[in-house]
């Protein structure tokens, strides 16, 4: 665990929004980013911050160094995705264990538990039988920060088909209108926010969504992404779901060769 992380776990433990973290000492803005791990912090002002919510030097120093060793959020992430697009369900469910059975439970980690219990859901196809309960601590996961931070995106982006469609036009209008153009955005926040609008295209051929409008915007969005090689992906699925709109079922398939033609053929598995 980074000192942004376990900053960010102290905060949430005692219920208070980044700006109460911080006080008058730094500016919101750039707390947040000390806790995503964008700035560092400097050693005067994260002891005023923790003297000031009466937390233990000590310990939270402790808690860091111990963290670091047990646990690899990006190396589980790694470990989940690789699964999920090779169709591994027995690797996600030792993944998932081995995150239940972590001693500390940091907001990260329940993150990765959940993304484990979705990817898991949709490759037994029993996405629709997840417990209401369930669907609602997710959300809460995903909704859990005042900003959205990266993994609470990365979730979000898999827990689509959670949302009735109303619900969902409404978040994706939010994230259109604060990151109109992706090719601004860090490249770990594009690629992640980028698969939110093709999963919207997808879950929106699923449900018949009406609201052309906004579908016509998230195309524009995904359109103007730049050729970097980065947004491969996303430029390929944009130009498949345009094609799915416009029934062009020869363009469709020809797509679909190529992309089972580059190993990625399970991407396709369930879909018409």
């Amino acid at each position: 665990m980074t000192i942004g992380e376990a900053l960010k776990a102290e905060r949430k433990r005692l219920g208070l929004s980044q700006s109460q973290m911080t006080g008058n000492l730094i500016t919101k803005s750039h707390y947040s980013k000390i806790e995503r791990g964008l700035f560092d912090i400097r050693t005067n002002d994260l002891l005023t911050i923790l003297n000031l919510h009466n937390i233990d030097v000590v310990e939270f120093f402790k808690k860091i160094s111990v963290t670091n060793q047990e646990e690899n959020t990006k190396a589980y992430l790694a470990q989940l995705h690789a699964a999920y697009y090779t169709r591994n369900i027995k690797k996600i469910e030792q993944t998932s264990s081995k995150l239940k059975n972590k001693q500390l439970q940091t907001p990260e980690l329940k993150n990765l538990e959940a993304q484990a219990s979705l990817l898991k859901a949709y490759l037994t196809n029993s996405i629709n039988t997840l417990s209401d309960k369930s669907k609602e601590n997710i959300k809460k996961i995903i909704f859990s920060n005042d900003e959205w931070q990266l993994e609470d995106l990365r979730l979000f982006a898999i827990a689509i088909s959670l949302f009735d469609i109303s619900e969902l036009n409404s978040v994706v209008k939010s994230i259109i209108n604060r990151h109109l153009n992706l090719n601004l955005e860090e490249k770990e926040y594009r690629l992640v926010l980028s698969s939110i609008l093709v999963n919207f295209l997808s879950y929106s051929v699923k449900v018949q969504n009406s609201d052309t409008q906004l579908i016509k915007k998230v195309f524009q969005v995904l359109d103007n992404l730049n050729g970097e090689p980065d947004n491969c992906f996303a430029k390929i699925m944009t130009l498949y779901y345009r094609e799915y709109f416009t029934g062009n079922k020869e363009k469709i398939d020809e797509i679909i060769g190529v992309m089972k033609d580059s190993g990625m053929k399970g991407i396709f598995k369930n879909k018409k």
